[in-house]
């Protein structure tokens, strides 16, 4: 279902949840919740509920609160982006005024790379009635008009006014996560990619109407869990941290960035903690990790 490799422009553990990956590659995802303790999961009913998320039936869909309400934020978060005090969409689009998606697909790119986001519109990522997909990318003065051009052909890009740069990966994250949470609240389901990952559309839908529910789910959150992952202190890791960014020498466990699955109440939750929380520039452990345990 999906498969992270190299897109060009031309062309782990054990887990407790597995999903059938297509083409001849098997992935393990893991069932990841705010509570924390994971839950062994196989082909599931989709009327049975299970301590600490929850899929929505009919039965329970009109009984269950909205996932979230935008009154439970600051009168000053729609222009926050967790230390940025202006934030705002340079390029936006409101694709869910007119459809209630299944699957919300947003896309962690970066400015020059329109080769990849053209291999996922030419692939997996053509528009479905089910499906939306958006790239997601941050400023730079270099592919201004490039990007401009680019979104006037296909209206598929969410950019904020922060300078696209490696260390500022969080800030497109909780992006992310505040796009969904303002601009398409009736996403039955939130995938977050990265822009090298591959989808098998019809085994996803499959699996989120089957496995799961066509209604959505509350509490619930699918990805590659990473615990007790050490703090990098060496000079030569990209991903070194000084102990003046994070004293600790261990993360709490969190999700690999590369492909996670969010009810949109889960979104709700983690994007509300991830903008108290201070700036933390790995954006996996920002989220999933720091804010995702304040949430337990």
């Amino acid at each position: 279902m999906l498969d992270k490799r190299r897109l060009h422009g031309h062309g782990s553990s054990p887990c407790t949840l597995t999903f059938a990956v297509t083409l001849a590659v098997f992935c393990c995802l893991s069932i990841w919740m705010l509570t924390g303790a994971p839950n062994t999961l196989t082909t599931m009913p989709a009327q049975v509920t299970v301590p600490g998320y929850t899929l929505l039936v009919p039965d329970n869909v009109s009984a269950l609160p909205q996932p979230y309400s935008l009154s439970e934020l600051p009168s000053s978060d729609e222009t926050t982006l967790i230390d940025i005090t202006n934030f705002r969409f340079v390029i936006n689009h409101d694709p869910c005024n007119r459809t209630q998606p299944l699957l919300l697909t947003l896309i962690h790119s970066a400015p020059d790379n329109y080769a990849k986001r053209q291999v996922v519109r030419e692939t997996w990522g053509k528009h479905t009635s089910e499906m939306i997909v958006l790239f997601l990318i941050g400023v730079t003065d270099q592919y201004k008009s490039d990007v401009i051009e680019e979104d006037r052909q296909y209206g598929d890009i969410i950019q904020g006014n922060f300078l696209d740069a490696y260390r500022n990966m969080t800030y497109k994250h909780v992006m992310a996560l505040k796009w969904a949470t303002y601009h398409c609240p009736s996403a039955k389901y939130i995938l977050k990619l990265d822009d090298d990952v591959f989808v098998n559309i019809p085994a996803m839908v499959d699996f989120l109407k089957r496995g799961l529910s066509p209604w959505g789910a509350r509490r619930l959150i699918l990805c590659d869990p990473l615990s007790t992952a050490a703090v990098k202190r060496s000079w030569r890791s990209k991903w070194r941290v000084s102990p003046q960014e994070y004293p600790g020498r261990h993360y709490p466990a969190y999700c690999a960035g590369w492909a996670v699955l969010y009810s949109p109440d889960s979104v709700f939750l983690l994007y509300r903690e991830a903008q108290r929380e201070p700036y933390f520039w790995i954006d996996d452990v920002h989220i999933t990790g720091i804010s995702g345990e304040k949430e337990v």
